[in-house]
């Protein structure tokens, strides 16, 4: 399980990579985290979650099924919340791995996320690609072939295809930019 949690946080990771070296590190307290992690979904999902930090140490067991991350540092800017089918998403990605799933999942990221390219899970290099910087939204994934008919740009604000083609492509639902 720990391996799950540790996993679940693998696209955050990347997407700090991206972000070394462009500000100062923000140093969070495990209530600081807390707080934040819980800040990416509703109440009444967030409040009984599960909260791991960066790292993949529990911070609150929680009594649901979601699992809530502080997001990634040095900036903790992307925190989430992940239902277990996002979860398993997280893991695959993190390990480069094939995800499937014959069910919808759902992640909420209410406070934003830090840049990240449209296209690639794994750019990291922000002078190629589709990258966005995207607002609070909620990510949905669902079997092969639920994404088919939804459109891949992000410009116009009507939900959109994050990662089509891979296996973890997904739609984003924008709140608000």
């Amino acid at each position: 399980m720990r391996f799950l949690l540790i996993a679940v946080l693998g696209l955050g990771a990347v997407v700090a990579y991206m972000y070394l070296g462009t500000g100062d590190a923000m140093s969070l307290s495990n209530e600081e985290k807390i707080t934040l992690a819980r800040s990416a979904a509703p109440d009444f999902i967030s409040q009984n979650a599960k909260v791991v930090d960066e790292n993949g140490a529990i911070l609150d067991e929680g009594t649901n099924s979601w699992v809530c991350m502080p997001g990634m540092p040095p900036k903790y800017e992307n925190p989430m919340c992940n239902d277990p089918v996002w979860q398993r998403l997280m893991a695959a990605l993190n390990a480069k791995e094939p995800f499937s799933t014959d069910t919808l999942g759902f992640s909420y990221m209410l406070q934003g996320d830090a840049p990240i390219d449209n296209d690639d899970p794994y750019n990291t290099d922000q002078s190629s690609g589709s990258w966005i910087k995207e607002g609070p939204h909620i990510m949905i994934v669902g079997p092969k072939g639920s994404v088919d008919n939804i459109s891949s740009s992000f410009e116009n604000g009507d939900p959109y295809v994050m990662f089509r083609g891979t296996d973890y492509e997904h739609i984003m639902l924008q709140i608000s930019r």
